[in-house]
């Protein structure tokens, strides 16, 4: 049921609070968006040519992105991932906050073959870049991770293999904004406004780079949220658990994927706006007091269970299993849970008020299906989603 998740996404919006401390800070952080860097940026990226990944061209933007951060003063690595007979490298500079929660800023660097990628995704890593370069100066509570993926044009193979390596090592992420195309604007209308994509967990963070859109003139722009759209590297971290939103230009772009993908047709003033806006998202984000989160940690995602025993290991993100389903959920969380409730396909399946939290979906199912974990707490929400492939023809109760 879709008003569940409505209403179940409101829940989670409200309950993380905006605060309104660092103001003054955010604001001198979005003047310092500066137009001629970003053109000088972008420019350097598609003056390199087209860059998909594994080619030089490729690593040649990779290097540049890299000394750049380095020369901020950031923490920079590369994570190297092989996936389906490509191999490349993500590129990840690290802000140290007072704790290790982390917003993540991102892009891709790679293009596909025949274009220069100037919008797809010179436009995101340009903004990204700038704002590292800003946001380098300053101290947030939680860490602050800038990366740059490449592989995102065979299928996000970057991003998803970054992703599980965060997954595995029971990361805590609290939120990824990547931008992809964010540079086109030819009307004004387009010029006012941008597309926000976001899923129903997600929706706490799109209420907040809403609220920054709103509260500060000098953006810009009017936000248009819409469902999420699986079309770039934020849906790896949804895959895997986390959460995030894609920052994405109002207008399409007609060279999108193509020889004539220039800074010709790259709106740079637009590019600024969006910059700003990603830089008081991610800023705010990185100071808010997020008291509760909750994660599932059975079944695990790319993992294959009979029953409750996991019984292997796969490629990708998807969690089967074969029988009942025994889910178990983690909250960190700084309050007290009064509730944990499951829900199978926006059904009301089960409830736990006491810990461990965990529940066995026993009903007769098939294939593949959206459960949802929300957990209530005295002063604090929060939300998890994940697709499951069931195969249960047995059910736990010949009642349920």
């Amino acid at each position: 049921m879709k008003w569940i998740a409505a209403a179940m996404a409101i829940l989670i919006l409200i309950s993380y609070p905006i605060s309104s401390s660092g103001e003054n800070e955010i604001q001198e952080m979005i003047s310092k968006v500066n137009e001629e860097m970003l053109y000088y940026y972008d420019s350097t990226i598609q003056n390199m040519g087209p860059h998909p990944t594994g080619s030089q061209e490729c690593e040649k933007v990779a290097d540049f992105i890299y000394e750049e951060l380095q020369s901020y003063g950031l923490q920079v690595e590369n994570h190297y991932w092989e996936k389906k007979g490509y191999s490349g490298r993500n590129i990840v500079a690290t802000l140290p906050g007072k704790d290790n929660k982390a917003v993540i800023l991102s892009a891709h660097y790679d293009s596909v073959a025949v274009s220069p990628g100037a919008d797809d995704d010179g436009s995101g890593v340009s903004c990204v870049l700038m704002a590292a370069k800003i946001m380098s100066d300053y101290s947030f509570t939680h860490t602050i991770k800038f990366v740059f993926f490449s592989g995102e044009e065979q299928g996000l193979y970057g991003s998803d293999r970054f992703v599980r390596d965060m997954y595995e090592r029971n990361e805590i992420i609290l939120a990824d904004i990547q931008l992809d195309g964010v540079g086109h604007a030819v009307s004004r209308e387009g010029g006012s406004k941008m597309r926000l994509s976001s899923s129903g967990s997600s929706a706490w963070i799109a209420g907040v780079v809403n609220e920054m859109a709103e509260s500060y003139d000098e953006i810009g722009l009017n936000v248009k949220i819409y469902r999420d759209f699986a079309g770039s590297d934020h849906q790896s971290f949804i895959n895997y658990g986390y959460e995030g939103v894609f920052f994405l230009e109002y207008e399409f772009n007609p060279h999108y994927h193509s020889s004539q993908d220039v800074i010709d047709y790259v709106n740079f003033t637009y590019m600024a706006k969006m910059c700003k806006l990603a830089i008081a998202t991610a800023a705010t984000l990185a100071d808010m007091d997020v008291k509760t989160m909750v994660r599932v940690v059975e079944p695990e995602r790319g993992a294959i269970y009979f029953g409750d025993r996991k019984i292997l290991d796969t490629d990708d993100y998807n969690s089967v299993v074969i029988g009942k389903m025994m889910m178990k959920v983690e909250i960190l969380t700084d309050d007290k849970i009064n509730l944990v409730e499951f829900y199978m396909d926006g059904e009301l399946r089960g409830v736990d008020a006491t810990e461990p939290y965990e529940y066995r979906f026993g009903k007769v199912a098939l294939f593949r299906h959206h459960i949802t974990v929300l957990a209530e707490g005295e002063s604090s929400n929060d939300m998890t989603e994940m697709d499951v492939y069931l195969f249960n023809l047995v059910p736990r109760y010949w009642l349920d």
